[in-house]
């Protein structure tokens, strides 16, 4: 594993796996709302993204979460993705009005793809009201899209992303809550793909070959910072389906970005409270070196995939085909929590040939 962030902080640390498959696809996902508090710092991302989409010189997709949550000096997305990606991308905005309420008003969420990528259907999914006592009750959706997707080797294939949102914390009703929001994600996703296959002949099904995505926002707050419980990842995927396999679980930052947006503006206003925030880091790292745990620990949200091909029975069994050759964060910027994340999916032409 290889991670490379350059001297001037850098705005994207890549995390190189190795694999011998051949680069196929792709996904990128994060929280635009907290992106889009300046405009020069998202076309910054923005750019940061299709060079390295064009340097892999495979399709893309992209999550956009809360992306209708601008300044009014903002541009807007829809106006950044279109000065950066021009004519090379399709732009579908899902708002209140898309989504009969779900999303709400000043949160849109943006689905944006390359146009190697044909679009096939559209859905949202509700997902549970959350509950967090401190902050607020928000209204969460799934978002699918499918596209026809060709391989590397020219075969045409099935595609299907999704952008939800999870909530994970330090009590059992949050792992409840993340869980049951991972079911209504995955129902969400095999009505979709269900609904796409019945559009075909029987016949055309037989051998088709797909991948699945699903791009996870996380929103909670823990102990002294944390950002990420690591013992709770389980019960999400397991939420999500069998044969679901975490793309992203060798992103960790904690070395190049600080421990939490708190303690990031702890450090930047004087002297007395830049002596606050680093007593706090001090603390955290004392808690990780003496529990052996990650308390401090920022963990980006995640992305999962799995992979299938349609037997002639017409069910979908797993292919083991795809593999992850690449994760990447997204990251110029002063606050922790800008920032996005991606992973470069790989597709072995010859069968046996992905590990697991």
């Amino acid at each position: 594993m290889l991670l490379y962030s350059p001297e001037n902080k850098g705005r994207i640390l890549t995390i190189e796996h190795p694999t011998e498959s051949t680069p196929a696809l792709m996904v990128f996902s994060g929280n635009a709302g907290q992106l889009l508090r300046g405009d020069i710092p998202t076309l910054n991302i923005l750019k940061a993204m299709r060079q390295r989409a064009h340097r892999n010189g495979v399709a893309f997709t992209m999550h956009l979460q809360e992306a209708g949550a601008i300044s009014k000096q903002s541009v807007g997305m829809t106006r950044l993705l279109e000065d950066v990606f021009e004519d090379e991308i399709t732009i579908f905005r899902y708002g209140s009005e898309e989504t009969n309420g779900q999303v709400r008003d000043g949160m849109d969420q943006y689905i944006v793809s390359s146009r190697h990528l044909a679009v096939r259907s559209r859905s949202a999914i509700h997902l549970s009201m959350v509950e967090r006592k401190v902050m607020r009750r928000n209204q969460r959706v799934a978002l699918n899209t499918s596209y026809d997707f060709m391989l590397p080797n020219g075969e045409m294939a099935y595609l299907e992303t999704t952008g939800f949102h999870y909530d994970l914390g330090l009590t059992p009703t949050s792992t409840q809550i993340s869980r049951l929001q991972a079911v209504e994600t995955r129902r969400g996703v095999e009505q979709l793909i269900q609904d796409d296959l019945n559009h075909h002949t029987s016949k055309d099904h037989v051998g088709l070959k797909g991948l699945v995505t699903f791009s996870g926002d996380g929103n909670t707050r823990g102990f002294i910072g944390t950002r990420w419980q690591m013992d709770r990842v389980e019960s999400l995927k397991l939420g999500l389906g069998d044969g679901v396999k975490e793309a992203t679980a060798e992103i960790n930052v904690t070395a190049n970005l600080p421990h939490s947006i708190q303690q990031e503006f702890l450090e930047e206003k004087n002297s007395f409270t830049r002596l606050a925030g680093h007593i706090v880091n001090s603390a955290i790292d004392a808690i990780d070196v003496t529990t052996g745990s990650k308390w401090g620990e920022r963990k980006l949200d995640h992305q999962f995939y799995r992979d299938f091909t349609i037997n002639p029975e017409g069910l979908l069994v797993p292919l083991h085909r795809f593999d992850v050759i690449e994760n990447n964060v997204f990251y110029n910027f002063a606050n922790a929590d800008h920032y996005f994340i991606s992973t470069l999916f790989g597709y072995h032409a010859n069968p046996g040939c992905a590990t697991d």
